[in-house]
């Protein structure tokens, strides 16, 4: 398998293991998700459905941050607290993930839970002169480290500040410093001491907050791959590492894996613009299905432009999906056989390459229109191979993760099928009218 990986800007091939460590950026938990969230969420669910579907061990962590001056507005703003916006908006976006089918994580791990352990690591990085303390907050000092810093997003100090997302702050020594603890009385607040046990009653800053995680999860080692969108290189990301290797003197992942932005109709997702679709309401209007193909047909690494054009050709397309899933499912009841889910052919072969080759989707896609093809001829020939009709299947639900909610047919309905087709052989049309008005009731045909 081999990554494009942000801080070697370049692959990484990472050979054959038993087990891969993962961590993800989760959302801060004051909105709905949209579906530009939803296409990291969605690239890493490709990445564990590929590994796991190849017997390996993926140990994946992805955080909520359910403190943050977002959801302290959104407090202020409704007249609720901090948790109860925070408690609302965790099982909205896991309705939503579980909605798109997306596979749970090893573990779902809620910031406010892990403030000893930031408070922790905070204190070592004080410990190691790497930090200054100014007004009761606590700064990441990059003076000491500047060889290191900005590798991640491949420019030097200067040019870092063109177009940066970087917080003004009176108190900072350097613009490109960062707080590790903000001093405030604003929402919730936590004590913080210091080495001399002086107290700076405060709360984390962001970009300590996943660092922390991995450090207390992964055991202080350097994880397999680190993902999130592009948007986060600069500069929550590259804080992150430098805190890790701060510390701990090595890199805090071997793989840098970023998606990339993920535009509506040429402009860009906003707020402002009005044009923010949340994934709730895009499932309502085109279905789960839809989002998931409509994604794959751009490589994650590069910038997808969402149009009408798209989403209706992701619909058509998955609509092919679904219609050749219920066919095979009618001929192996006629037949009376089953999917061999366990031997894979050529096909399967073919897609776990692609998928092995940066998650390249496109082509899996291709491949999946090909064998469509190839089904609906053997289909109307009677002469379905099960060989491929169980990679089909194995492709579309337990690799690229689709989720069509096939129709069951048991022994009743498969009578019902069996007298159709012989009246039909039979030319028994009334009959056969009547049992094909029962079977698309039961939404088989």
């Amino acid at each position: 398998m081999k990554l494009y990986n942000t801080l070697t800007r370049n692959f990484t091939n990472y050979g054959q293991t038993k087990k891969v460590n993962i961590y993800g950026c989760g959302p801060t938990v004051y909105n709905y998700i949209h579906i530009g969230n939803a296409r990291a969420i969605i690239t890493v669910d490709l990445l564990v459905s590929f590994l796991q579907f190849q017997q390996i061990e993926v140990n994946y962590i992805q955080n909520y941050t359910d403190i943050d001056n977002k959801i302290i507005n959104k407090a202020t703003a409704e007249e609720k607290t901090e948790q109860q916006i925070a408690e609302f908006y965790i099982k909205a976006f896991e309705e939503d993930v579980f909605n798109l089918n997306v596979r749970t994580p090893t573990k779902r791990v809620r910031v406010t839970e892990h403030i000893k352990d930031i408070i922790t690591f905070v204190q070592k990085l004080v410990k190691i002169d790497a930090t200054y303390e100014v007004n009761g907050s606590v700064y990441f000092n990059i003076t000491n480290y500047q060889t290191e810093y900005g590798k991640l997003a491949n420019k030097k100090l200067a040019e870092l500040a063109v177009n940066a997302r970087i917080d003004h702050d009176a108190n900072k020594h350097s613009q490109y410093d960062f707080a590790l603890w903000k001093q405030t009385t604003e929402g919730i607040s936590f004590p913080f001491y210091d080495q001399k046990s002086k107290l700076y009653q405060g709360r984390p800053g962001w970009h300590t907050e996943c660092v922390v995680l991995i450090d207390k999860f992964f055991h202080k080692e350097t994880i397999d791959i680190h993902a999130g969108g592009i948007d986060l290189v600069f500069p929550h990301h590259e804080n992150e590492r430098i805190q890790f290797l701060a510390k701990n003197k090595s890199e805090i992942a071997k793989i840098w894996m970023h998606n990339g932005h993920l535009n509506v109709a040429d402009e860009k997702m906003s707020k402002s613009l009005n044009n923010t679709i949340l994934v709730r309401n895009f499932i309502k209007l085109y279905g789960a299905n839809t989002l998931r193909y409509l994604l794959y047909t751009t490589n994650y690494t590069q910038p997808l432009n969402v149009t009408e054009s798209l989403i209706s050709s992701a619909q058509g397309e998955t609509g092919k999906i679904f219609k050749v899933l219920k066919a095979m499912n009618l001929y192996l009841a006629e037949y009376d056989l089953n999917y061999n889910l366990i031997k894979h052919g050529e096909n399967i072969k073919k897609v776990l390459a692609e998928l092995g080759n940066n998650l390249n989707s496109p082509n899996v896609l291709t491949i999946i229109s090909k064998m469509i093809k190839i089904i609906n001829g053997q289909l109307r020939d009677k002469k379905l191979d099960l060989q491929l009709a169980s990679d089909f299947y194995n492709i579309i639900f337990n690799i690229i993760n689709f989720n069509f909610n096939l129709p069951v047919i048991s022994g009743e309905i498969r009578r019902y099928l069996l007298e159709w087709i012989k009246s039909k052989n039979n030319k028994d049309f009334v009959k056969a009218d009547e049992l094909r008005k029962i079977l698309l009731k039961k939404d088989i045909l």
